[in-house]
């Protein structure tokens, strides 16, 4: 498991976080089955590995989703 603070998090797009993989310390091609996101309080998310957000055929980065909220985080390959 990966732990982030939310400040590495590029947007808030909806009720998506996105973030860029090396922002939050994640090589290329590297898709960890759980990243929790917390803040200065350390309260946050944990996100569970879903499906790869693909384009042209090729993964573009992973998508998260938080069972208890609903939450979901994508991470992009950069």
């Amino acid at each position: 498991m990966v732990t982030v603070n939310k400040s590495k998090l590029d947007a808030v797009v909806g009720n998506k976080l996105v973030g860029e993989a090396s922002s939050i310390g994640l090589r290329v091609g590297e898709w960890p089955e759980f990243i929790a996101v917390v803040d200065d309080s350390d309260k946050g998310f944990l996100f569970m590995k879903n499906y790869p957000d693909v384009n042209g055929g090729e993964i573009c980065g992973m998508n998260y989703f938080d069972r208890t909220s609903g939450v979901e985080l994508l991470v992009v390959n950069d």
